[in-house]
C-alpha cells in the first residue's frame, strides 16, 4: 500500500515561549522514521512529510499527488490542533483514505481525540512499528482490525473500541534501522542550545525508564531495554558515511542505566576508531568516574541531567528520588574528565515558593554547566500530574488544550503556592542571572568551537535581550 506519514504543519510558535523562539530548530521524528522503516520492510510504499518544512496546502498536493492509500500523523499535545483540521482536509481531498495517528499525545487520550475528529479512523497506541505494520497489512487485505493488538478505533455503532494492549518489542534489534533516507535530512537543524556542530542525527540507543517522575509520561515505558551496542554503531558509521555526520544526539532516557552496556558501547566505539562527537541524558545517581572516564574517550563530550529544582523538598515532590548532594557530585564529576553538562530545571512545581525558585536559580549558578534550560512545569496528558491537576490536586490550569493549543508564552499550570507572573518572571530572572555573569560569558567565549556554536551564542544573545526587556517592563508594571 501507499502511506504517507507526516508530522502536521508547526513552527516555533507552537513549541517555545516568544523570547526563546529564535534558538529554536527541527530534528526528524525518531518514532515515524522507525514505523515508515517497518512498513517498507513489509513491501509497503512511504512518503515522509515535515510540517516544519512544507505548508499544510503542500502536503495535500503530495499526499494526493502519491496516490495514498493511508496517511499517519504524529500527535503530541502542542500539535493536536494543527493535526485534526489537516486529516480533516485530507479525508475530504479522498474520502477513501485510511487516516492514524499515534506520537504521545495521541497514546495519551485516544478515545477523546477520536470524539474530536471525525475523520479519523484509528489511534496507534503506544509502540507503533508492529502495530502500523499489521494494521496497514490488514487493510491492504481487507481484514478487519479487532486482531490488531494496540490500536483505538471506531465500533461501527458511534462507540470507540481498544484492541488490548501491544507487548513493547523486547528485542529492539529485530526492528529496521530507521528510515532517514525518507527524509529532507539536509533540511534540519537542532536547538542551538543542544549540540556542539553539524551535521548532527539523533539516535536510540535504549527504550523506557524506570523513573517515576510526576511530570513524565512513560510512552516507552519503565521496563529499559537495550539494543546491541555493536547495532548501534553500525547505526553511527552509516550516518558518518552517507549523512557527514559529525555529532550524534542520543535521546535515550537513561543512557547509563546498565553501566556494562556503556562500557561496551564505548569500547565498540573506541576499537573501530569511530571519531563523532556525542550527547547523551543521566540520572545524576547512575554515574561515576571510571564510567565518565569511558564515555570521554569514546567521544561523549556533553551530558544532559535533568536537575528540576535546587531544592531537596522539591525534588520530593516531584518523586525524582535524588538528592541535591548527588546531583552536584554528578556534575563535578563529568566536568572533571572533561565532559561539559547541560542541566535542566523547572518552575511551578506544587508547593514551590517564589523563594524557592530564587533558590533554585543559585543553585543552577553554582553547578557551572556549559548550557542551561528552564520552563515552567506543564501537566501533559496521561502524567501523574495531569491526573492530579483534574482531581483538584496541586494547583490550577490556567491554560488547557483548547483549539489554539497550549499557550506558551504564561503557564498553563500555577501552584497554589505561586502566581503565574511568578512562574515566569523566575524563568526570565534565571536566564539573565545565569548567562549575564562575566565568568560564564568569559567560559563561553573560550569554549566555541564550531561555527554552529558562534550561531548560537548570537541567537541566545537576542533571547536574553527579549527576556531583559520583558522583565524591566514587568518590573515597571508591578511598581
Amino acid at each position: 500500500m501507499k502511506v504517507v506519514l507526516v508530522v502536521p504543519p508547526w513552527g516555533p510558535d507552537d513549541i517555545r515561549a516568544k523570547d526563546t523562539r529564535g534558538i529554536a530548530g527541527c530534528w526528524p521524528t525518531p518514532g515515524l522514521q522507525y514505523i515508515a522503516g517497518e512498513l517498507r520492510r513489509r513491501g509497503h510504499q512511504v512518503m515522509y512529510l515535515e510540517g516544519f518544512f512544507h505548508s499544510s496546502e503542500e502536503m495535500r498536493k503530495r499526499t494526493a499527488a502519491f496516490g495514498a492509500q493511508a496517511l499517519g500523523v504524529y500527535v503530541i499535545s502542542l500539535l493536536w490542533h494543527k493535526a485534526a483540521p489537516f486529516i480533516r482536509d485530507v479525508r475530504e481531498d479522498n474520502p477513501d483514505i485510511f487516516t492514524f495517528i499515534g506520537g504521545h499525545g495521541a497514546t495519551a487520550m485516544p478515545e477523546r481525540l477520536l470524539g474530536e475528529c471525525p475523520a479519523l479512523d484509528a489511534v496507534v497506541v503506544g509502540e507503533g512499528e508492529i502495530t502500523c505494520g499489521e494494521m496497514i497489512d490488514a487493510l491492504e487485505r481487507g481484514e478487519p482490525f479487532g486482531g490488531v493488538k494496540g490500536l483505538c478505533i471506531r465500533d461501527g455503532s458511534g462507540g470507540v473500541k481498544f484492541t488490548g494492549s501491544r507487548p513493547l518489542v523486547e528485542d529492539l534489534d529485530t526492528l529496521p534501522f530507521p528510515a532517514v533516507d525518507l527524509c529532507e535530512m539536509e533540511r534540519y537543524y537542532p536547538s542551538f542550545e543542544q549540540v556542539s556542530t553539524v551535521p548532527v542525527v539523533q539516535m536510540l540507543a535504549s527504550r523506557g525508564c524506570n523513573g517515576t517522575c510526576l511530570y513524565c509520561y512513560k510512552m516507552y515505558g519503565r521496563h529499559i531495554r537495550l539494543r546491541d551496542p555493536s547495532r548501534v554503531v553500525d547505526e553511527i558509521q552509516y550516518y558518518i558515511k552517507y549523512y557527514g555526520a559529525r555529532e550524534i544526539k542520543f535521546w535515550d532516557e537513561h543512557f547509563t542505566y546498565s553501566h556494562e552496556h556503556t562500557y561496551r558501547f564505548c569500547d565498540e566505539m573506541i576499537r573501530r576508531g569511530v571519531k563523532v562527537r556525542w550527547w547523551c541524558s543521566c540520572r545524576a545517581d547512575a554515574v561515576d568516574k571510571r564510567i565518565l572516564r569511558a564515555m570521554k574517550a569514546a567521544g561523549c563530550w556533553c551530558i544532559n541531567f535533568g536537575v528540576e529544582s535546587g531544592v531537596q523538598k522539591n525534588l520530593d515532590t516531584l518523586k525524582k528520588y535524588e538528592t541535591l548532594e548527588r546531583i552536584r557530585l554528578a556534575v563535578r564529576l563529568a566536568h572533571s574528565v572533561g565532559i561539559k553538562t547541560h542541566t535542566t530545571y523547572i518552575f511551578g512545581i506544587p508547593g514551590e515558593t517564589f523563594q524557592e525558585g530564587l533558590e533554585t536559580i543559585r543553585f543552577a549558578r553554582s553547578l557551572g554547566s556549559f548550557t542551561v534550560e528552564f520552563f515552567p512545569i506543564t501537566p501533559f496528558p496521561g502524567t501523574p500530574m495531569y491526573k492530579g491537576v483534574e482531581k483538584g490536586l496541586f494547583g490550577t490550569m490556567s491554560e488547557r488544550l483548547d483549539d489554539q493549543g497550549m499557550l506558551l508564552d504564561r503557564p498553563c499550570f500555577v501552584p497554589f503556592t505561586m502566581t503565574g507572573d511568578q512562574v515566569m518572571e523566575l524563568r526570565r530572572l534565571a536566564y539573565i542571572k545565569y548567562f549575564l555573569r562575566p565568568s560564564f560569558l568569559y567560559h563561553r567565549f573560550m569554549n566555541i568551537t564550531s561555527a554552529f556554536q558562534i550561531r548560537a551564542v548570537w541567537y541566545g544573545a537576542q533571547s536574553l535581550l527579549m527576556m531583559l526587556a520583558e522583565q524591566l517592563g514587568f518590573s515597571k508594571r508591578r511598581r
